[in-house]
């Protein structure tokens, strides 16, 4: 049997143990759908041409340039230059909304955003979507892709990654 002062310490061994791990938790995200990945790849086709990207193979007809997809999703992409000049795909950091002990800004990791396409070349790239749930914009940000409009909006070459 433990005499009231070992008790004592024991409780307040473990009370410290309780709030240093929920300290560390309160930098993990919530989930509003529930789900956390789906538990295998993700694969999404893009098309940029020279006034729009489009989530859909070649000839998909597609129009969309939204992707919705799940948070810490497995994703491998594709993103093809259906056009007649460069492009590239470089994807927005959006604000965590997490406590100010937490990072501030969630972004794609850096794999996910492809350089320089010619016309006609492919580029595939592997990563893993962010803990954060939210609409990541991304661009083709290269001279005459985008253009920022008086509201402080972007036109162009524009779409989403849509995290749920």
């Amino acid at each position: 049997m433990l005499k009231l002062g070992k008790r004592l310490v024991l409780l307040g061994t473990l009370t410290l143990i309780a709030c240093s791990s929920k300290s560390s938790d309160s930098c993990n995200p919530g989930d509003q759908d529930g789900v956390v990945g789906t538990g295998s790849s993700f694969t999404v086709l893009i098309n940029v041409s020279d006034t729009e990207f489009a989530v859909g193979g070649i000839d998909s007809g597609s129009t969309e340039p939204n992707v919705p997809t799940q948070n810490l999703e497995p994703t491998t992409m594709t993103l093809t230059n259906t056009g007649t000049k460069p492009h590239d795909l470089k994807i927005a950091c959006i604000p965590s909304g997490l406590p100010a002990s937490c990072p501030a800004m969630s972004c794609f990791p850096d794999n996910a955003n492809i350089p320089t396409l010619q016309p006609g070349e492919s580029k595939t790239v592997m990563f893993t979507t962010p803990a954060v749930e939210g609409d990541y914009p991304f661009t083709s940000d290269l001279d005459g892709d985008t253009t920022i409009e008086p509201d402080g909006g972007v036109a162009g070459l524009v779409g989403e990654f849509v995290l749920m």
